[in-house]
């Protein structure tokens, strides 16, 4: 990440805290820290003031943050973390309210409260400051996603090469990881893989499952390049499918279109969702359950979320969503098509299109 844009986000939120009469920003969140600093180790916290911004870690991470942190003093503790963060108060001075993250667990703001105490200084949780600016991705943070949807598909392509009657869900998934090890990246979260009728299952764990002729596939899988993770999802059938299969396959990928579709800056994230959900009642299968999509960034969850239920949200150029409408049909297949897509002033950009966006539609393959 360059300087310009550590910088940036900085400034940005100094204003933030002054607007809300704040004197520092704690933040413990494992992505906001490495948001705010470049840091991309774990266990370590960073203190934003008015004037300086601190990285709390300790020797474990001491060489890594020296080559990695971007805009600010690192200070690499011997003492607890809550113990070292109030001795830095105490000698910054003139600090009496600390927003902490909302996001922090009871156990730590507990923690953080009773360290300061003696320096009667309060720690008051705020909500997302620094989820609101990351929200919004900048050029360098859409390139890393696209680029990471680039060597997802290679993954695919390699790891499908390998495909077999007989080899299980949870070989495909080791072949599939193995891939993006050898890229240089890592999964963006726990793969999911479902052969047959466990595809039905939204969130399936990888099992012993063996792929059998005439099987369905589904898998959802992310990969991760320098902190940015992109998501898809593609289904298709091992040596040819059934007419209902394909009917489904037909009507999730036509209800992906109509949600892409609707997606532009100024339109509400609903209806981006009820335009998927209307194809797929037209269908006649029944509804997901799930949402239609969901923010994708530094973490495979943001803000915003494409539901039904939240009528307010508008979408704003920048944003990064997913797209992924399913038909699940227990103890027969699941479908779900999912791509990353950009919000534009003037509509959405498609970031992990394969070059046909996905399998043929006569075979529903891309092998």
């Amino acid at each position: 990440m360059n300087k310009k844009l550590i910088h940036q986000r900085q400034r940005q939120l100094r204003r933030d805290l002054r607007e809300k009469n704040l004197d520092a920003l704690l933040l413990t969140k494992v992505e906001n820290v490495r948001y705010l600093t470049n840091f991309s180790g774990h266990d370590s916290w960073a203190l934003l003031t008015a004037n300086t911004c601190l990285l709390i870690t300790d020797s474990r991470y001491g060489e890594q943050a020296r080559g990695e942190c971007i805009g600010c003093r690192i200070l690499q503790r011997k003492e607890a973390i809550a113990k070292a963060l109030a001795m830095q108060v105490e000698r910054l001075g003139r600090i009496r309210k600390i927003a902490v993250e909302q996001t922090v667990s009871a156990a730590t703001l507990d923690r953080i409260r009773k360290a300061l105490r003696p320096l009667k200084v309060s720690a008051q949780p705020v909500d997302g400051l620094v989820e609101k600016l990351r929200d919004i991705k900048q050029p360098e943070e859409i390139g890393l996603i696209q680029k990471a949807g680039r060597t997802a598909w290679e993954c695919l392509r390699a790891s499908l090469r390998f495909l077999r009657t007989g080899m299980t869900e949870q070989q495909l998934t080791a072949r599939l990881e193995y891939e993006m090890r050898m890229r240089g990246a890592r999964p963006g979260f726990d793969t999911i893989i479902a052969f047959g009728p466990n595809g039905s299952r939204n969130h399936h764990q990888p099992s012993g499952r063996k792929l059998r002729a005439k099987d369905t596939i589904l898998i959802d899988f992310g990969v991760c390049l320098e902190g940015y993770t992109c998501d898809l999802t593609r289904s298709f059938g091992w040596g040819g499918v059934s007419v209902e299969y394909r009917r489904a396959w037909e009507a999730v990928y036509a209800a992906q279109q109509a949600a892409v579709a609707k997606i532009r800056a100024g339109v509400k994230a609903s209806e981006a969702d009820a335009a998927a959900r209307e194809v797929i009642k037209q269908s006649g299968f029944p509804a997901y359950g799930h949402g239609t999509g969901h923010g994708l960034g530094l973490e495979v969850h943001e803000i915003p979320y494409l539901t039904c239920q939240d009528k307010k949200t508008l979408l704003q150029a920048g944003q990064i969503v997913t797209v992924e409408p399913g038909i699940y049909l227990p103890g027969k297949f699941g479908i779900r098509i999912e791509d990353d897509v950009l919000v534009t002033a003037s509509g959405a950009r498609v970031l992990t299109r394969d070059g046909r966006h996905g399998f043929s539609r006569d075979s529903l393959q891309i092998l």
